[in-house]
């Protein structure tokens, strides 16, 4: 039997707009980790984590994972590639705990269904709405009930690529919960169910039209807005030309920050240029990525 197969997992965008913890969608950008079944006892990391082994998340659910399954004697050898940005909102941690899973799920032999990987995987992150997307791929929906997450998969109609600005500027996903108020106004909560349910209709029908609208927000942007100079101008669509404004279908910080994603059907070069531009006015240095919605998930290979 082969030991050796790599784990593929991809980054994912979150807190789309109105869809605060529940809206997700699965980015063409993957954190891979090669992993070698050995006969010496112990999980080593051989290479690509450039953290300190207690904040590695992957390790951490791997070998939780692990004692869950009952695996003994096992001996691994790892190695990470991850190019996705940490602490940008770009799901860097929801993937690799997803990674950490999927390789423990592998070395047992045993499959553990969508549901039990989402239960295993959410007690790290605290939060449902990036490991679905990570695990699932595509456009999800997340939520969370007595008995633990589930998530939804949601075909889609939605043609589109995403335009991430990417500041040096990092945002801790604790920073920014922080920032936001204890409690919201009914109003505010009534526009933002409103938008929501909005914005699952246009993905699902590949309402264009919609999305605009459907990514306006009164929970969470307003605030953390602040914590990039330059966000709010990018969330207001200021100093963008006409041309541009027709192919931006949404503007929306991605997760928590500080990355800024654009939903976008043409002109992804100049739609980025226009968002790292904006944000240099500030004194905020950031690149751009242009992506492509993933659609298969979390994926396991073998050489």
């Amino acid at each position: 039997m082969n030991r050796v197969f790599q784990v593929r997992v991809p980054a994912s965008t979150s807190n789309l707009g109105a869809g605060f913890d529940t809206v997700s969608a699965a980015l063409g950008l993957y954190l891979t980790i090669k992993v070698e079944q050995t006969d010496k006892p112990g999980i080593e990391w051989v290479s690509g984590w450039a953290l300190p082994l207690e904040e590695n998340i992957a390790d951490q659910a791997l070998r939780s994972t692990v004692q869950i399954l009952g695996l003994e004697n096992l001996g691994l050898q790892l190695r990470m590639d991850n190019p996705i940005p940490l602490k940008r909102g770009l799901g860097s941690s929801g993937a690799a705990i997803i990674a950490g899973i999927k390789i423990a799920e592998t070395v047992a032999g045993r499959a553990l269904s969508e549901k039990q990987i989402l239960n295993l995987a959410y007690p790290f992150e605290g939060h449902p709405d990036n490991i679905s997307a990570s695990l699932l791929g595509g456009w999800v929906l997340s939520r969370v009930e007595d008995t633990g997450m589930q998530a939804e998969k949601m075909d889609s109609e939605l043609s589109c690529r995403f335009v991430l600005a990417v500041p040096e500027l990092t945002v801790s996903t604790k920073e920014a919960r922080q920032i936001l108020p204890d409690s919201y106004t009914r109003t505010d909560t009534v526009y933002n169910l409103q938008r929501c349910a909005l914005l699952v209709h246009a993905i699902w029908a590949g309402r264009k039209d919609l999305l605009r609208e459907a990514c306006q927000d009164r929970l969470h942007q307003p605030f953390r807005a602040k914590l990039v100079p330059g966000v709010e101008d990018l969330l207001q669509f200021r100093n963008c030309g006409g041309k541009l404004t027709e192919h931006i279908l949404s503007v929306t910080i991605s997760g928590s920050g500080s990355a800024v994603i654009a939903i976008a059907d043409g002109l992804y070069e100049d739609i980025g240029g226009w968002m790292i531009n904006t944000l240099r006015r500030y004194g905020t240095e950031a690149k751009f990525f242009i992506l492509d919605l993933d659609r298969s998930g979390a994926s396991v290979f073998r050489p």
